[in-house]
C-alpha cells in the first residue's frame, strides 16, 4: 500500500527525522512506525481484521493519527465520527458507514448501540510484543471516508484509497517541511492534509491547547508552512493587532483554502503576516486543483491560480463544451487522483462526476493564460430579471469599502423579479452603510444589492464557507 511503504520507508531511511511535533514532545519516523505496529496488532489481537470498517472517535491529533495509520495496515475501512460533534450526528454517519466498531478516545466517545475499543494508547506503544502479531494484508487497499461540510442538506462521502489520499498533497514544498495545520485531523480536510504531507517526510506540527500562539509554535518548532482557512486568517489578523504593518511571520509560507479568499484578505495578510500567501482551491472529491502565487493577487484579487501539475481544470458551458478566455461558465476538474463518485447517493454522482471530470458545481472564468478566476457556487448564483449575479461580485466590491469587516451577499425569491440580492454586513464602527450602499450601486449597477442589513457574524461551516439560508432565515425573521 502506498502510505505504508512511504511511512516504512521513511522510518527505515530517515528513522530520526521528525514526524510529529507538539508542545509536549516529539516523535520521529521510527518512532510512529512502531507506534502504528504496535496499534495494529493491538486491534487485530481484538478481532479487526481486513475489510471490516471501523469508526474513529479520538480528538487526540497525535492518538488518532496513530490509530488511523493503524487500521489501514491492517486493511480495516475507516470513517471519523468527530468526538466533538452531537452523538446524534456520529450515529447517523456511522449507520451510513455500516460501522461495526468504533475506536473511542474513552468510552463516551462510542455511541450508544455500538461496539467500541478504547485503547490505553500509552501502554500499547510501550508494548514491543504487538509489533509482530498483525499480519500485512495483501488484498486491495482500504478506504477512508471522507464525509463533506456542506453548506444544505445531508452530507456526501467520498471513498479515497490511502494512495490516492498520497496525491492529494502540493509536491512543490521542499522536503523535508514543517507544516502546522490547525485543522482538526478530524476533518475530512485535516485529515488528507495530514497524511499527503507525513507520506512525503515532512514535519506536522499539533497543537497541545496549552495556549501557544500560533507565531510562538511557528518559530519554537522551525515552521515553513501554514495551512488556514480564510477565517483561521482573519481571526489571525484580529489578534495581530489594526496597527501592525510588517511581516509577522517572517519567511514563512501561508497556504489558505477551503473557501474562496477575498482581495482585501489577501493584502492584508501579505502586508500583516507574510509576503509569501498562496491561495488554494479544490475539493474533497479531487484533492487541491489550483494554487494562486504571491505575485499574482494584485493583478487578479479573485484568482485561483493556475492549475496544479497533473490536474486539468477547464470551464465550460451547461453542455459541456469549453469556453474560450474571459467567458464565464461550469468549472471542471480532473486529476489521477479525482473520486468517481459518492457512497451510497447515484444521484449526486450523476450531477457531480461526468465524462471523466468531477464537476464542484462553481463558476469561474479562464484568462488568456491560463489563470482560474472563482466567480462562486452555481447553487448561490441570483437571477434578478434574467440578470445573472454572482454574490462574490457583491462581496468583492463590498469589502473594499472601508469599515466593512465582513460580508456575505445572499437571494430573498420574489415572485415579480426573481431573486433580489441583499448584502449582510459586519461592519466597524463608524461604517456610513448608506454610502456603502451607493458604493456598490456605483460599480455594480442592477448587479447592487438593494439593501443591506447589520449581524454580528457571518455563519460558516467547518469548511469556511457561508450558510446563506441562515441569513436568509435571519433577514426574514427581522422583517
Amino acid at each position: 500500500m502506498v502510505l505504508d511503504h512511504s511511512l516504512a520507508n521513511l522510518a527505515s531511511r530517515f528513522p530520526s527525522r521528525i514526524a510529529v511535533l507538539r508542545e509536549d514532545g516529539s516523535v520521529s519516523f521510527a518512532a510512529l512506525e512502531s507506534r502504528v505496529l504496535r496499534l495494529a496488532g493491538w486491534l487485530w489481537r481484538q478481532g479487526l481484521r481486513a475489510g471490516d470498517m471501523a469508526g474513529l472517535s479520538v480528538g487526540d491529533a497525535g492518538n488518532h493519527l496513530a490509530a488511523c495509520l493503524a487500521l489501514i495496515r491492517i486493511g480495516c475501512h475507516q470513517v471519523a465520527l468527530p468526538s466533538h460533534e452531537p452523538e446524534g450526528m456520529r450515529l447517523a454517519l456511522a449507520a451510513r458507514c455500516r460501522v461495526g466498531c468504533v475506536i473511542g478516545a474513552d468510552a463516551g466517545c462510542v455511541p450508544p448501540g455500538l461496539s467500541g475499543l478504547v485503547p490505553a494508547f500509552d501502554e500499547i506503544f510501550s508494548d514491543s510484543a504487538l509489533e509482530k502479531v498483525a499480519p500485512v494484508p495483501s488484498g486491495p487497499e482500504p478506504f477512508v471516508f471522507l464525509p463533506s461540510s456542506g453548506t444544505t442538506g445531508r452530507c456526501k462521502i467520498v471513498r479515497r484509497t490511502p494512495g490516492q489520499l498520497v496525491g492529494y498533497g502540493l509536491s512543490d514544498l521542499p522536503e523535508p517541511s514543517v507544516i502546522l495545520g490547525p485543522a482538526s485531523i478530524e476533518s475530512n480536510v485535516g485529515k488528507w492534509s495530514h497524511l499527503a504531507n507525513l507520506a512525503r517526510g515532512r514535519t506536522l506540527v499539533f497543537g497541545s491547547g496549552s495556549g501557544v500562539s500560533l507565531a510562538e509554535a511557528c518559530r519554537r518548532h522551525g515552521v515553513t508552512l501554514v495551512n488556514l482557512a480564510p477565517s483561521g486568517a482573519a481571526a489571525l489578523l484580529g489578534e495581530a493587532g489594526s496597527e501592525h504593518s510588517c511581516p509577522a511571520f517572517g519567511g514563512i509560507r501561508f497556504s489558505v483554502g477551503g473557501a474562496p479568499v477575498s482581495g482585501p484578505l489577501r493584502r492584508e495578510i501579505q502586508r500583516r503576516l507574510t509576503p509569501h500567501l498562496f491561495v488554494l482551491y479544490g475539493a474533497t472529491e479531487c484533492g487541491n486543483a489550483t494554487c494562486a502565487g504571491p505575485e499574482q493577487h494584485d493583478a487578479h484579487p479573485d484568482s485561483a491560480g493556475y492549475p496544479l501539475p497533473g490536474v486539468e481544470v477547464e470551464v465550460v458551458d451547461d453542455a459541456g463544451r469549453p469556453l474560450p478566455p474571459g467567458e464565464t461558465g461550469w468549472v471542471r476538474i480532473r486529476s489521477r487522483v479525482s473520486a468517481t463518485g459518492y457512497f451510497d447517493d447515484e444521484e449526486a454522482s450523476a450531477m457531480a462526476f461526468r465524462d471523466g471530470w468531477f464537476h464542484p458545481g462553481d463558476m469561474g472564468r479562464m484568462t488568456p493564460d491560463g489563470v482560474l478566476l472563482f466567480c462562486g457556487r452555481g447553487d448561490d448564483m441570483m437571477v434578478l430579471n434574467t440578470i445573472n449575479i454572482f454574490p462574490a461580485e457583491i462581496e468583492a466590491v463590498a469589502e473594499s469599502f472601508p469599515g466593512v469587516r465582513d460580508c456575505a451577499a445572499f437571494a430573498l425569491p420574489s415572485a415579480a423579479y426573481g431573486d433580489i440580492p441583499v448584502l449582510a454586513l459586519v461592519a466597524e464602527t463608524g461604517c456610513d452603510v448608506h454610502a456603502l450602499l451607493a458604493h456598490c450601486r456605483g460599480q455594480l449597477g442592477t448587479r447592487a444589492p438593494r439593501t443591506i442589513f447589520q449581524v454580528d457574524s457571518v455563519p460558516r461551516n467547518a469548511a469556511g464557507k457561508v450558510v446563506r439560508r441562515e441569513l436568509r432565515a435571519l433577514f426574514e425573521s427581522r422583517r
